[in-house]
């Protein structure tokens, strides 16, 4: 009996530490797990001496040049089925999203009257029944670095994209064969993250060069959400982009 109750807490233990060792699925409703350590020292984070640390590689990557997984704004699965990112999503989508990221497929939208949104919407005359509330930053809930990864992880505001952009120093340059943007600290040179050109997806095409979205939502315009660009010709902005539309992730922490 007592060698009984002298294991339990180590098998117990155990299951716990197995439970962090995988992705979580996409269809699994189950609580999220700890994020992919890429890292030589299993740290995830990077302190550019900004006011947030951010992730070495986007949501669905394991790797920092990896494109990882294509969302529409406040949406925490994707539209084609896991494991497909790399190769060719478009033709792996999930029963009832052929049309790919569009408004007829977006979570929060009544895509049969058009864009009427049901979620994160100011503006009446842009809601489903001129439905409005107050909520200009995605939730914890809608949060997909957060369902993702959990802890302290999620998604960065347009402020916070804007800080990167005003204190770190931009190139676009081939890393490991992959094209993309390396941000360097500029109070810390050794300190930098490499953002993959990932593009975005609007409808089946994939387009742009580098999109990533912020969780801050256009309050002059609902439909849209902010996102961060960069192009091959050095040009970075915060940009506008529709909701219904599937970019890249790149999660930040305290």
């Amino acid at each position: 009996m007592k060698r009984i109750i002298y294991l339990l807490p180590v098998a117990v233990l155990f299951m716990g530490v197995q439970s962090c060792c995988c992705d979580k699925d996409d269809d699994n409703d189950s609580a999220p797990v700890a994020a992919p350590a890429i890292q030589p020292n299993g740290d995830l984070a990077v302190d550019l001496g900004l006011s947030v640390k951010w992730a070495t590689c986007n949501v669905g990557a394991n790797t920092p040049e990896e494109y990882g997984d294509y969302y529409a704004w406040g949406d925490t699965t994707t539209l084609y089925e896991p494991g497909y990112v790399q190769e060719k999503p478009q033709n792996h989508w999930k029963e009832g999203k052929a049309d790919g990221y569009c408004s007829a497929t977006y979570k929060y939208n009544n895509s049969l009257v058009g864009w009427k949104l049901t979620k994160y919407c100011n503006d009446s005359s842009r809601g489903d029944n001129n439905y409005v509330d107050s909520d200009t930053t995605l939730l914890s809930v809608d949060d997909v670095a957060h369902y993702k990864w959990g802890g302290n992880w999620r998604m960065p505001t347009r402020a916070e994209f804007q800080e990167l952009l005003d204190n770190c120093d931009c190139e676009y340059i081939i890393q490991n064969g992959i094209k993309g943007l390396k941000v360097t600290s500029r109070k810390d040179s050794s300190q930098s993250i490499f953002l993959p050109a990932a593009g975005f997806y609007d409808n089946h095409s994939l387009g742009g060069s580098g999109n990533y979205w912020s969780s801050s939502l256009i309050t002059y315009n609902p439909t849209h959400a902010w996102d961060f660009v960069f192009t091959q010709k050095n040009e970075k902005k915060l940009h506008n982009n529709l909701r219904g539309y599937g970019l890249p992730v790149r999660p930040v922490c305290p």
